[in-house]
């Protein structure tokens, strides 16, 4: 008797648990901004953090530190069309509402 439809296939292996690489290092200049973090913060200093070094340092996606930064709730600062967010002032948003960077 032939089957019709969609046959489970049991030689396909099981889909990998997501993972979102994006805020992990992908190369040697993510590195060097992970260091660059480090360093500053040893000397006690203020770093302005691009978008990618939000991904790398506080695991979330641009597109949400826009919507935070949208909505006054992450104070930024703007060089042309891009966001600068001091590294203190993310600390002290993360430190107090740590549900805003839920994914």
């Amino acid at each position: 008797m032939a089957t019709r439809g969609l046959r489970f296939d049991s030689r396909r292996k099981a889909a990998p648990p997501f993972r979102e690489d994006r805020f992990f290092p992908q190369n040697e200049a993510d590195y060097e901004r992970l260091a660059r973090m480090a360093a500053a913060e040893a000397a006690g200093t203020d770093l302005l953090l691009d978008e990618r070094d939000i991904e790398l340092y506080a695991h979330v996606s641009c597109k949400t530190v826009c919507r935070l930064a949208g909505r006054g709730l992450l104070p930024e600062k703007r060089v042309d069309r891009n966001i600068r967010v001091s590294k203190r002032a993310l600390d002290v948003a993360r430190r107090h509402k740590p549900t805003l960077f839920d994914p």
